[in-house]
């Protein structure tokens, strides 16, 4: 998708880069240019850097701790701006986007990305419980649209496309472990409405997929996420 957008791509900002898988693979899509990883949190910076270290690229990435909200982002002539699961987060995403395009040099591209809901992650076994558990949590609310508002930052040719997901991964890794830090965000929020035999189920299940995998040899992870594009005048 990225390499559709901007071919020749030399400048790209990752806005809320986090531990940066996305920096990262930017640096490989794009074998000529430089990437800038842009975060609020420090840690996570510190773990871009010592990825790009651990690739040897370290030439090519360069860290900013800045809040995109603030107007202040001190690079200009962007080839492609991008940005995934991160602009629901941020609190004031309009200021977002008017600093993403004014980094932007003419006909600069937008890259957008968000999960529409949080992924399912267990087996067909397990749906019933992690169908309540996702009720609890109010994990399947409606799917943020950023379509007007990527328009109303000035962009032209603004498009949303819808893409899916579904991979079975072996519980004993980074699936495994991916799929019992998801069960352990959503049931921080669904614990109060939830029942003791449905906590101790998944205490049961997040632990057999941190430890012996016993319960679970294999997680699946499903789900799907909407990509907006689109482009400075």
């Amino acid at each position: 998708m990225a390499r559709a957008l901007a071919p020749g791509a030399r400048l790209i900002v990752d806005v809320g880069s986090g531990t940066g898988t996305g920096t990262l693979a930017l640096v490989e899509a794009f074998p000529d240019a430089q990437v800038t990883a842009v975060d609020v949190d420090e840690d996570m910076l510190h773990a871009v850097r010592r990825g790009a270290d651990e690739r040897q690229i370290t030439d090519r990435v360069e860290t900013v701790r800045a809040d995109v909200t603030s107007g202040v982002l001190d690079v200009r002539g962007v080839d492609l701006v991008w940005s995934s699961n991160a602009l629901h987060e941020v609190p004031d995403w309009a200021a977002a986007l008017n600093t993403a395009f004014h980094v932007l040099r003419p006909g600069g591209a937008l890259f957008v990305s968000e999960m529409d809901a949080p992924p399912t992650v267990l087996p067909a076994a397990y749906t019933s419980l992690e169908s309540v558990l996702r009720a609890a949590a109010g994990a399947d609310g409606p799917a943020p649209d950023w379509s007007a508002a990527i328009t109303a930052a000035g962009f032209e040719a603004v498009t949303a496309q819808t893409v899916e997901s579904d991979q079975t991964l072996p519980a004993g890794g980074p699936g495994g472990a991916y799929a019992a830090l998801e069960l352990r965000r959503l049931a921080q929020h669904a614990l109060p409405r939830l029942s003791s035999e449905d906590i101790a189920a998944l205490r049961r299940l997040t632990a057999d997929l941190n430890g012996a995998h016993e319960l679970l040899d294999e997680v699946r992870v499903r789900g799907t996420r909407t990509i907006w594009t689109a482009r400075r005048p």
